[in-house]
């Protein structure tokens, strides 16, 4: 890991590079179902299936506004 070195004059940088935006409290994800879609079909893949593997987020899972 690289060395830190503190200031000899007691100056702190790093808030001279952040703004005072605040930070978003939502992500983003439409209805927040993402989650819950793809924990119910690993539920039924793992339940259907003797070796089950990994139950990755499909394309469709993305899909805005769409409830299946």
């Amino acid at each position: 890991m690289a060395e830190r070195h503190r200031s000899k004059d007691g100056k702190r940088e790093t808030e001279d590079y952040l703004d005072d935006a605040a930070t978003p409290r939502h992500h983003g994800r439409a209805q927040g179902n993402l989650e819950r879609k793809v924990g119910t079909r690993d539920m039924l893949k793992r339940a259907t299936q003797d070796r089950p593997g990994a139950t990755r987020v499909r394309k469709s899972d993305e899909k805005t506004g769409k409830a299946s």
